[in-house]
């Protein structure tokens, strides 16, 4: 496992309305030592994170209360912040200009979301 210090002072925002998937995220977040920012629920919040917020990562439920994550997934790239979606159904969900980021499939272990985030950070141990 990845020394908690080099995670230390990354923000990484989470976008998740499953009340128990995220308490799972914030957890492995926590325990690499990362801040949370948010977590959103509404699309329209994660959209204000998104834009405002000082992020190093995200993590993105596609489908929220409100819609899907699509346009903070636009934002997040134009900021050019690293994400990963996280998703029960297959890749065909994913609208197509995003079918090249990263995915987690529901579910997923803590394992593999601590590896996923530290793909995303660059010059992180893995």
């Amino acid at each position: 496992m990845v020394d908690e210090v080099e995670m230390k002072g990354r923000h990484v925002l989470v976008v998740e309305d499953e009340l128990l998937i995220l308490l799972e995220i914030e957890d492995t977040l926590s325990n690499l030592g990362a801040e949370v920012v948010g977590p959103a629920s509404h699309v329209d919040a994660a959209l204000h994170l998104a834009t405002e917020a000082s992020l190093d990562a995200a993590i993105l439920d596609v489908n929220i209360k409100g819609g899907n994550t699509f346009a903070v997934a636009d934002v997040l790239a134009e900021r050019g912040i690293p994400f990963v979606f996280c998703t029960g159904y297959s890749a065909w969900v994913i609208e197509e200009r995003h079918r090249d980021r990263p995915r987690l499939t529901k579910p997923y272990t803590a394992k593999e979301l601590e590896r996923q985030v530290l793909h995303l950070l660059p010059g992180l141990s893995r």
